[in-house]
């Protein structure tokens, strides 16, 4: 870095320091802040399969001498104790993992997501909410999740491809004048902020905005949580969390919703979270006096970055929801798959081994050239109203049609884990290592021709193409 760059980075963090030291006043320890700040932030891992899998991931990583921690608080979270190594860690490539900072699982444990119900993430990318959503729902709620970049939907859609998710429709949708799908049982609103909280992540480094940062962020805030709260259900729940510190940002934006709707209301977080009581007063400013039962998380308390989280619940006899109006007078709920569709993905799945009624509990949607698959998570009568939905993807891709014939995406390989008996290629976990580092070996004796699927330590870790004797690993460059 020459010196001018280096001054200028230099000068642009002295900055970010002088406008942080606003939050003395109601900062625990601020030395202890402040000491925290120097130093980048941890490596999280998220493991969605629970506990006992989190321990054994666990133990692959530290066979390769990557120490790490757990956490009472945060059950599928993991923490790398030294320096990661340079590039993806094999466990994120494979799937067993999804890198996640820990205080960014607060929102989704908070929230509960059960399967049946109907969930809004709606300000989703780049998924790694939704991805924790999903998993802890076991993949059988019908959840929304939106933004209104197309860019970072196609991410969104990425990161659940990588965990084999297929409870989630992916929509390209301003969150301002989101439709009126459904009146969700729970909405996620981790809302776009000015990023104080992330100061302490390398790239991209936080830059204040200061005030005018703040008005143009609080007045989205205002908007989008109005809107959360007219789609939420009589009796819903909703979490609202940013990564800022400001309370502009955080106790003001709610504090005015309350102000302005008496259908809506705070509800306390489990005692075992961490962090500090939101704040009843900034400077001559007071707030709902409820707003003790938020939670402000600084980075010296989690280990991770600043956060802030607030539970609220509509009142079961709350009249207020707002349906909308349709385009027209054809009730379209769910993306709708056909017979023909679900039966050419069965013939592909035959040769692996799964069974036909294990489609039963998909849609099978035809769409372009591909296939994909959606969980039918809802209960008959309780589905979504796609009809005004910009839709990127209506599930996970589950067939591409290629000249060489019918490909499966190392997605559906993933979700479908478990059901798979035929043309899976056993690994150890230093071979998959291996594979991964050199992109294709020797193929073990008896491999299929063709398209196999890889298994390495207890898991699908995606597909795989025998030819020439070769095994070659067919995993997405992006995934790398």
């Amino acid at each position: 870095m020459n010196d001018d760059r280096r001054s200028g980075r230099q000068a642009r963090i002295e900055r970010s320091l002088r406008w942080l030291e606003r939050y003395r006043p109601v900062v625990d320890d601020m030395q202890a802040f402040l000491s925290a700040l120097e130093h980048l932030p941890p490596v999280d891992l998220l493991v969605p399969r629970g506990p006992q899998r989190r321990r054994e991931v666990a133990a692959l990583l530290e066979a390769r001498g990557l120490s790490t921690r757990g956490f009472e608080w945060a059950p599928l979270h993991l923490r790398l104790e030294a320096e990661a190594p340079r590039g993806a860690l094999p466990e994120v490539v494979f799937g067993l993992a999804f890198r996640q900072g820990v205080v960014s699982s607060l929102p989704c444990r908070v929230l509960d997501p059960q399967p049946g119900e109907r969930i809004l993430d709606l300000c989703a990318a780049p998924g790694g909410k939704t991805v924790m959503l999903a998993s802890l729902a076991g993949d059988r709620a019908r959840i929304l999740a939106g933004d209104p970049s197309a860019s970072r939907a196609g991410v969104l859609v990425q990161s659940l491809s990588r965990m084999g998710l297929a409870s989630v429709i992916t929509v390209q949708q301003d969150g301002n004048g989101f439709p009126a799908a459904a009146p969700f049982d729970a909405i996620l609103l981790d809302a776009p902020c000015t990023g104080e909280g992330i100061f302490r992540v390398g790239r991209p480094r936080y830059e204040p905005s200061e005030e005018r940062g703040l008005l143009r962020a609080r007045g989205l805030q205002r908007r989008l949580i109005s809107r959360a709260a007219d789609l939420l259900a009589p009796g819903g729940r909703m979490v609202y969390s940013t990564c800022s510190y400001a309370p502009e940002e955080n106790e003001s934006v709610i504090s005015d919703l309350l102000a302005r709707r008496d259908d809506m209301r705070i509800e306390a977080l489990p005692e075992a979270l961490p962090g500090s009581p939101g704040l009843e007063r900034w400077g001559e400013v007071s707030f709902h006096p409820d707003l003790v039962r938020a939670r402000r998380c600084y980075p010296h308390q989690t280990g991770s970055w600043g956060f802030f989280l607030c539970l609220l619940r509509k009142d079961p006899d709350s009249g207020r929801y707002t349906s909308g109006s349709r385009r027209d007078d054809r009730p379209r709920t769910e993306p709708e798959g056909d017979a023909a569709s679900a039966n050419e993905l069965r013939a592909a799945l035959q040769p692996y081994g799964v069974d036909r009624d294990v489609l039963d509990a998909y849609h099978v949607i035809p769409r372009g050239k591909d296939l994909w698959i959606l969980a039918r998570s809802c209960p008959q009568g309780a589905d979504v109203d796609i009809a005004r939905l910009e839709i990127v993807a209506p599930g996970l891709r589950a067939l591409r049609r290629t000249p060489r014939g019918p490909r499966l995406p190392n997605g559906l390989l993933r979700g479908l884990d478990g059901h798979l008996s035929d043309r899976v290629v056993e690994m150890e976990w230093e071979q998959a290592l291996a594979l991964l580092e050199e992109q294709e070996r020797d193929a073990p004796p008896d491999t299929p021709t063709g398209q196999v699927a890889l298994r390495a330590a207890g898991q699908i870790i995606g597909a795989g193409y025998q030819r020439g004797g070769r095994l070659h690993l067919e995993l997405p460059k992006a995934w790398r």
